[in-house]
């Protein structure tokens, strides 16, 4: 039954093309940078002629690492008519000290048929705590211990900034005491984007990031059109940064009335 859990919210994430309820290859490391000092600065990993895509996302995660945080991302994929095929929407909470965390995961589309999942989890470090509805609707609340780094496999979206940086020419279009934006409308590489399952081909790119000075992606939004099944969509990515430093997360009420399960049920 906990694997089965498990599957259901693997797949939503991997239907979303975003990261979620799977364990790293690997483990990740986070390089300290320097930041600069001359005047208001660049972030690091910025610079007046070039975006080193790896300073910048390990900067941004090795921000995130020493606070708390709430990080949202939504998604939508849209036909040439602009009908909404698919809507995922992520929020999550994280705690300063990154074993403790908690979601909320929307989404809903054609694939499938027409289908809608929602599914709250929250972990400690030791235990994961998941909610969903089945396809009859029924709610359904499960816990069972953690494995390896836990369930969230990128808690920062360090691979998703990485992968854009990566995948698109991008130059800075302005700068001030706050940070920079950086955009860019051109694919160097678009196989580097984590796109969502079934859209391929992706091109007709348009971005903006927002860099804090100390290395933070507060915001991105991120536009593309795309091949699924033969018609033509549109993408649009999004991540917004909030109430970093003030984030709490605290046992939600449903938790304790989980079932209790082990990975091997």
């Amino acid at each position: 039954m906990t694997r089965a859990v498990a599957t259901i919210v693997t797949l939503a994430l991997v239907l979303a093309g975003c990261s979620g309820f799977v364990q790293s290859d690997s483990p990740e490391t986070v390089t300290p940078v320097a930041v600069p000092t001359d005047g208001v600065g660049y972030p690091p990993g910025v610079s007046d002629n070039a975006v080193v895509p790896s300073t910048l996302a390990s900067a941004h995660a090795r921000t995130l690492a020493t606070t708390n945080y709430t990080l949202i991302t939504r998604q939508r994929v849209t036909d040439s008519n602009g009908t909404v095929l698919r809507r995922t929407n992520h929020t999550r909470y994280v705690a300063v000290n990154k074993t403790t965390y908690a979601g909320r995961f929307r989404q809903n589309g054609t694939e499938l048929n027409t289908f809608t999942t929602r599914i709250d989890y929250w972990t400690n470090g030791s235990i994961v705590a998941a909610r969903y509805d089945n396809r009859a609707n029924r709610r359904n609340q499960v816990a069972w211990p953690v494995r390896d780094d836990g369930p969230v496999s990128d808690l920062s979206e360090r691979r998703t900034i990485r992968g854009v940086a990566e995948a698109v020419a991008l130059s800075v279009a302005d700068r001030s005491d706050g940070g920079v934006a950086l955009v860019g409308t051109r694919f160097t590489n678009p196989d580097r984007l984590r796109t969502p399952l079934f859209v391929s081909d992706p091109h007709n790119v348009s971005v903006r990031l927002r860099v804090n000075h100390d290395g933070t992606v507060s915001a991105f939004r991120l536009v593309f059109d795309a091949e699924r099944s033969d018609q033509q969509v549109r993408v649009t990515q999004e991540m917004r940064l909030q109430h970093v430093g003030s984030t709490t997360v605290a046992q939600p009420e449903w938790v304790t009335n989980t079932t209790k399960r082990s990975l091997r049920e």
